[in-house]
């Protein structure tokens, strides 16, 4: 039994689609979208649903069921299926059913023979051109591993897949399989080797797929201040390293220089090393660990990179955090202003990172005598940080000086340019719809409310706060204003309800399974700052 689609012959059994020139074969996971919508077709069916019914048997993030969904729209036309936002998809197109025995596509013999000679023909003529032609390298890349953890980037997995695809196709001489090849490769992977790519070991994923080279890649940092970190396999060997961007299709496009310049004409017999590899792997591997909280293990690399590119202005201020994260702030600072140096007159983030994250420092560890003049010195470190980042129109950094500006006034008790302050943080982050900036910013204007005795007005910031955290599906947000909440029960000397909120915290935490954010709660229950560098 056959049913018609949009004009388009479709066997729901074999998965096997007949236009009137080619016949298509749907993927497994996709065919089964298909046959359950239509089954399902009066009503909405959930995208929990799909995902639990077919990918029963595998981890997934919901941009699998994306991917099948926009591969029957191009098949078959995107009006067949209907998104319900927050809800799920409904088959809407018309469904007729006939038999197979009344119209199947004939096919005649002299044109069926011809084709076996083209195809013949072709093989060989591929055969001919391969020995005077140089040989391309097959290149796969992955579903970017998608670690913000809030809905704003639910679409970076597959799409971001789609796009770095398309672009390095157009960009580089490399031969670039297939989005839907990739993702039915992980899909086929058996039970013990699914175990063994979730590991790290990519091996048997790269030869399923027979790719030269294989890129594996993950989004983290905050809206606006990307980070994206990238693996390239070959053969014998994986090359790392940190893109920071501004946007995540800028990171993308980086990303696919670097593989276009990198390997775009390679060839097997005239490969050359290329300088900086060498800091840009032990820069890369210090991130992984910092960002699992192993910053004494991360220390060396940051250093190893640095010999390597003593100009490596990022791998240098990872190297202060890390300093800063194990109660070094004086070694952190001075690395610091060592970027400042080498900066230069350049315009560019490091130099703004270097003024703010000294004036950072000085707020949230106090450890001189003279608290007044600390708090004046990171005022100053802060003020050049925001009269850089007004220059070059950086509103992200612009946002970011207001808030510990105004962080400073309120730890002063200058609550009225607190106030004023922290709300011109908030004008820039709503501007930009900063989600995470706005949480930031409504969390210290709260602390300021509670310590003016405004309890009405605290509880009205960190409701705002709490909305947008839970809106944005932002899982640190929400730990931060549990935090916030448990900070101001504290200072009411309520120390039930504070912990209250500090294990609704940690439950937040634990569930993400995010050692960073644990460490923090861990502080608050410590009577430790919960405060590092991020």
């Amino acid at each position: 039994m056959r049913h018609n689609i949009n004009g388009l012959s479709v066997d729901l059994k074999t998965g096997v689609v007949l236009t009137s020139s080619e016949r298509i074969v749907i993927r497994s996971k996709t065919l089964q979208v298909l046959v359950k919508l239509i089954d399902l077709r009066d009503r909405i069916v959930s995208k929990q649903e799909l995902l639990d019914d077919i990918w029963h048997d595998v981890i997934v993030q919901e941009q699998v069921l994306a991917q099948s969904v926009k591969e029957l729209r191009d098949i078959f036309g995107s009006d067949i299926i209907k998104t319900f936002p927050r809800n799920g998809y409904q088959w809407v197109a018309e469904l007729a059913s006939y038999s197979d025995s009344t119209s199947r596509p004939v096919y005649k013999k002299p044109f069926f023979q011809v084709g076996i000679v083209a195809a013949i023909i072709l093989v060989f003529s591929a055969l001919f051109t391969s020995m005077f032609t140089s040989q391309k390298l097959t290149i796969a890349l992955l579903p970017v591993d998608n670690a913000m953890q809030d809905k704003e980037h639910n679409w970076v997995s597959v799409q971001g897949l789609e796009y770095l695809n398309q672009r390095l196709a157009q960009t580089s001489e490399l031969d670039v399989i297939g989005s839907g090849h990739v993702l039915y490769a992980l899909e086929r992977l058996e039970i013990d080797k699914r175990h063994v790519f979730s590991g790290g070991n990519i091996y048997p994923l790269r030869a399923k797929l027979e790719a030269d080279l294989l890129v594996k890649t993950r989004l983290t940092g905050f809206p606006l201040d990307y980070q994206l970190h990238y693996f390239i396999h070959t053969e014998h060997s994986v090359e790392r390293g940190v893109i920071n961007a501004e946007t995540v299709n800028v990171a993308f496009d980086e990303l696919i220089e670097i593989v276009a310049k990198r390997f775009g004409s390679y060839q097997p017999n005239n490969f050359q090393f290329h300088e900086n590899v060498f800091s840009n792997e032990a820069f890369a591997r210090g991130v992984e660990l910092y960002l699992k909280n192993e910053f004494e293990q991360a220390t060396p690399l940051f250093a190893s990179a640095l010999q390597g590119n003593h100009e490596l202005l990022a791998a240098r201020r990872y190297l202060a955090a890390s300093y800063a994260n194990t109660s070094r702030q004086d070694e952190a600072i001075a690395l610091l202003k060592e970027n400042i140096q080498l900066a230069g007159t350049q315009q560019n983030r490091e130099l703004i990172r270097a003024y703010l994250m000294i004036g950072y420092l000085k707020i949230n560890w106090p450890h001189a005598d003279d608290r007044e003049g600390e708090l004046q010195q990171a005022s100053e470190h802060i003020a050049l940080a925001k009269q850089l980042a007004e220059q070059q129109q950086d509103k992200l950094f612009i946002a970011y000086s207001y808030e510990e500006l105004g962080k400073i006034k309120r730890l002063q008790g200058q609550y009225v340019q607190a106030i004023r302050l922290l709300t011109l943080a908030l004008s820039y982050h709503q501007e930009f719809n900063s989600t995470y900036g706005q949480t930031a910013a409504l969390i210290e204007l709260a602390k300021v409310a509670a310590e003016q005795l405004e309890l009405d007005e605290s509880t009205r910031y960190l409701n705002q706060a709490l909305t947008i955290a839970e809106r944005s599906n932002a899982q640190a947000n929400l730990v931060w204003v549990y935090l916030a909440k448990a900070d101001i029960a504290r200072s009411q000397l309520n120390e039930d309800k504070a912990k209250q909120y500090a294990l609704q915290a940690k439950k937040i935490a634990q569930h993400n399974d995010n050692q960073l954010l644990i460490s923090r709660v861990e502080a608050w229950f410590n009577h430790t700052s919960v405060y590092s560098v991020n």
